[in-house]
């Protein structure tokens, strides 16, 4: 069972950090391709005119200009094609969403004005661009608590933890920790190093970009959280534990945070005892820290 968990989880994570436009790129294809009306001659056509746009270096340097200033070249192979076939399916879509619904009012009432037919091809480019809408980031932002917000001082908790970091004065030290701690380190210190940044579990923040995280980092955040599914045997969970700690230590992470309730948990403590890599550190009143050796 907890297989299956672990791959349905990775198939998530495939379609929502690195397959999505894939996805929606495909079911373009597939609906154009058997659309009626849509031949395959114009599939050449728009090849033709993706490969001339992007071999051109006027348009290129269009492109350039329009697309995030953080990606290169490369990526307009990549983002210009889908995004023009994506663009003609939705167009398309709406024609035929229009055509539909103007057929079934002709069998309802024999005579159907113009403006009616009009007003039905307002409607399904409403409806189109409404659905286009509902597709962006829809989030309620969270409530904020009691704490001290305004980035000038840390909660007392997190405060506690990070003062107990030591941090070279010429290189930085990688810190990896709950979300509640990560969210501040790198306020604290610029000398702190993180292997996410929070964009990875507040979506918000990187609703707009083409940045997204691979399912090992995803792993990472879950299991340092507290909150990565393992399997249900003893056995196996501990070995779980023991893989994800003897990844950090070779990816020289320096610290290792736990929350007082994850740290008392069974699997956690027997990995703990069982590898070399990390030392107990310190403790505070709700957090435990491990050091890389």
């Amino acid at each position: 069972m907890a297989d299956f968990i672990r791959t349905l989880q990775t198939g998530y994570h495939a379609l929502t950090e690195s397959g999505q436009f894939l996805m929606l790129f495909m079911t373009a294809l597939l609906f154009l391709w058997f659309l009626r009306g849509f031949e395959k001659k114009e599939f050449r056509r728009l090849a033709t005119v993706m490969l001339l746009l992007l071999l051109c270096p006027v348009s290129i340097k269009l492109l350039l200009l329009y697309q995030t200033g953080f990606y290169g070249y490369e990526n307009l192979w990549a983002l210009l094609p889908m995004t023009a076939l994506l663009a003609c399916a939705a167009v398309m879509a709406v024609f035929k969403i229009t055509a539909i619904y103007i057929s079934e009012r002709r069998k309802l009432r024999k005579a159907v004005s113009a403006k009616r037919e009009h007003a039905a091809e307002v409607f399904a480019v409403f409806l189109m661009a409404l659905l286009l809408f509902f597709c962006g980031t829809m989030e309620m932002a969270k409530s904020e608590t009691g704490q001290d917000l305004n980035g000038d001082k840390l909660p007392e908790e997190v405060a506690e933890v990070l003062q107990l970091v030591e941090i070279p004065q010429e290189e930085g030290v990688f810190l990896l920790a709950p979300d509640e701690v990560a969210a501040w380190a790198r306020i604290y210190s610029g000398k702190i190093l993180l292997p996410y940044g929070r964009n990875l579990w507040e979506p918000v923040l990187s609703a707009y970009t083409y940045d997204v995280y691979m399912g090992d980092m995803w792993e990472l955040h879950n299991w340092v959280n507290g909150t990565l599914a393992t399997g249900s045997d003893g056995e196996e969970a501990l070995r779980e534990e023991e893989m994800v700690l003897s990844r950090c230590a070779s990816a020289g992470y320096d610290y290792l945070v736990f929350s007082a309730e994850r740290n008392n948990e069974e699997g956690l403590r027997l990995a703990m005892e069982n590898q070399k890599e990390y030392v107990y550190f310190a403790q505070t009143e709700g957090y435990v820290i491990y050091k890389l050796q």
